[in-house]
């Protein structure tokens, strides 16, 4: 099942996560308390170069979700796990999670769309209103610029 992800940036400090495939979808508030622009695009490049395992957090305030994606047979399983807690911050059971969304798809589909929620940021926002937003992290230009082969 195709995997679909939007990333739109809120208000400071804020952006919000649509996951969905061909059945279900799920949302989730994203706090700037987690780099989670950073490691979306560092999953991408750990698809790109094979890694066969990989995740990223999207922290909200409380509870965080995971997409956790591990490489099969040149197919990406992908799995958005809900914790209620910080799981990644040990305040919550890493075994204690529900999974909200789950399927697999074409590792470039899913490098693809990262790639270009990363281009609509620069287009669209720009690196030093990113910054303002974002005050703790900085946009990850440099995995962009891996992601593009530049």
């Amino acid at each position: 099942m195709k995997l679909s992800i939007e990333y739109e940036l809120e208000n400071a400090g804020w952006a919000r996560l649509k996951l969905s495939n061909e059945t279900d979808s799920y949302e989730a508030s994203v706090s700037y308390l987690n780099d989670s622009l950073c490691e979306l695009a560092q999953l991408a490049i750990d698809l790109k170069n094979g890694r066969k395992e990989t995740k990223t957090i999207f922290m909200d305030e409380p509870g965080e979700l995971h997409l956790v994606i591990i490489l099969r047979n040149n197919l990406a399983e992908y799995e958005a796990r809900w914790f209620e807690d910080w799981a990644s911050w040990n305040m919550h059971s890493i075994d204690d999670y529900k999974v909200v969304l789950s399927g697999g798809t074409c590792p470039n589909q899913i490098i693809e769309q990262i790639t270009s929620i990363l281009l609509n940021i620069i287009d669209n926002v720009g690196m030093e209103k990113y910054k303002e937003l974002w005050v703790e992290h900085d946009f990850p230009a440099k995995h962009l610029d891996e992601l593009l082969n530049v």
